[in-house]
């Protein structure tokens, strides 16, 4: 991945280059305002997904299907966005 931010000394924060910046009259674009927006999607569908699929094990259970392909899939996916949830939280990515 191509980094748009340099950290700063002692721990002062972060800069971007002006070239990956534009302030137009509306607000901020390009390639970090981009970058940014990317993730935020990320982490929105991940959230999302998990919504989706504690339904989707929830309807499984009902049926008694806890053994099954699909459930047990479902469950894993579920264990790794959390994993992933969990990992983004510890860098303050929430």
């Amino acid at each position: 991945m191509t980094r748009l931010t340099k950290k700063l000394d002692q721990n002062q924060g972060y800069l971007v280059e002006d070239d990956k910046i534009i302030y137009g009259a509306a607000g901020f674009t390009g390639d970090a305002v981009d970058k940014l927006a990317k993730f935020e999607n990320f982490y929105d569908d991940l959230v999302a997904s998990q919504d989706q699929i504690s339904k989707e094990l929830e309807s499984l259970r009902n049926e008694g299907k806890e053994k099954s392909v699909k459930f047990r899939e479902l469950l894993g996916k579920k264990l790794m966005n959390n994993n992933t949830l969990i990992l983004l939280k510890a860098y303050g990515l929430e």
